[in-house]
């Protein structure tokens, strides 16, 4: 399903994807994703396969709240976590057949200390993440695919991930994204960003060692040219860029151009920030009551980091946050775009700020 786009099937197009983050790639960040990028694949916050199946039996309404997305975000992978197969199968079956994912990814990755049986703990039970993927398979009607680690604890050795990376693809699994670090259980995970060490060469190594798999290395990497550079050298299939595209969104920007060599959709920062304030109201006035300030303040949170790295970004962050507060209890009544307004002027008062709003996507592969 690639609504507005003219891209290939997925299966081609993973040169370039935006990792799953809690509290970060929801709803909100992928349509700004997509208005900077037509053809770059976004994942959506990992969730539970027991919630998926608690919401299903709660109605529609909670199901929505959980899954549900803009038809323009496609390409769009749903990314499930949890331990049984049950469970699983039923979770996939519901975000493909009803709510339309492109792909379904089973966290094999995590670090959260969430149980014995959850995320990177599930490297230690090769045979387990071999179930759960083939029952993803049964349920979405499609093979699952998997994001790991290298590692996990003391069980970090190649012929692990060797034994983790063989019962996924008995279970149909033909892509595997590899952060590549192994990880500690019980280290808090922004700890297991950085305490672990890179290894880009162990994930690199999986291309030849495993032909008939398509392999995304995840990890370190920041840039477009980065991303750029591990595909052209070492031929693996795609990179994933983590937190680093939700801080600088603006970088994606060039990813048509730098990652797919198609041309960039996105002018400039004014023409995507007046797309997304139509947006933004929109889903505001399609919440419930209940919802509406919560939805409010979930989709001004992407735009923050707009102007990251440019001479505007204090003034950008600080007039969106003061207006935000200023409209705190009626937003109800003021729509997202009018908050928006007021921090544009902010930028519009300043030669930088009009320069930064007009300037085209950066030639960040060059």
């Amino acid at each position: 399903m690639w609504y507005g786009t003219d891209a290939p099937p997925l299966s081609g197009h993973e040169a370039l994807s935006v990792a799953p983050m809690v509290d970060h790639t929801d709803r909100h960040f992928r349509f700004l994703a997509r208005l900077l990028s037509r053809r770059t694949v976004l994942y959506g916050e990992m969730i539970w396969d027991s919630a998926i199946a608690k919401s299903a039996a709660d109605g529609l309404d909670a199901l929505d709240e959980l899954l549900s997305f803009s038809a323009e975000e496609h390409p769009v992978v749903a990314q499930l976590g949890g331990s049984t197969p049950e469970l699983m199968e039923r979770a996939a079956e519901i975000c493909v057949a009803r709510y339309g994912y492109d792909a379904v990814n089973l966290n094999a990755g995590c670090p959260a200390a969430s149980g014995p049986c959850f995320g990177a703990a599930l490297m230690k039970r090769p045979a387990l993440v071999g179930e759960l993927c083939a029952a993803i398979g049964r349920g979405a009607r499609m093979p699952a695919t998997l994001k790991c680690r290298l590692g996990v604890d003391e069980y970090d050795s190649a012929g692990h991930l060797d034994a983790v990376l063989d019962a996924a693809m008995a279970a149909g699994v033909d892509h595997v994204v590899v952060h590549a670090r192994k990880a500690i259980l019980g280290l808090d995970t922004a700890k297991n960003r950085s305490v672990p060490p890179l290894r880009h060469d162990a994930v690199r190594a999986l291309v030849d060692a495993y032909p008939h798999l398509r392999i995304t290395i995840n990890g370190g990497i920041k840039t477009l040219r980065a991303a750029r550079h591990e595909i052209d050298a070492f031929g693996l299939h795609g990179a994933m860029i983590g937190r680093q595209a939700y801080a600088q969104p603006w970088i994606l920007a060039d990813a048509d151009r730098a990652m797919f060599g198609a041309p960039n959709r996105a002018t400039s920062r004014d023409e995507v920030l007046a797309a997304f304030a139509v947006y933004a109201d929109g889903a505001v006035e399609e919440a419930s009551p209940a919802r509406q300030a919560a939805v409010w303040r979930a989709a001004l949170r992407p735009i923050s980091g707009m102007f990251a790295s440019t001479p505007c970004s204090k003034a950008w962050r600080q007039a969106l946050l003061e207006e935000q507060h200023r409209e705190r209890g009626r937003e109800a009544l003021v729509p997202p775009s009018a908050v928006l307004d007021v921090a544009l002027a902010t930028l519009r008062a300043s030669a930088a700020g009009r320069r930064e709003l007009g300037m085209a996507p950066p030639d960040s592969a060059g």
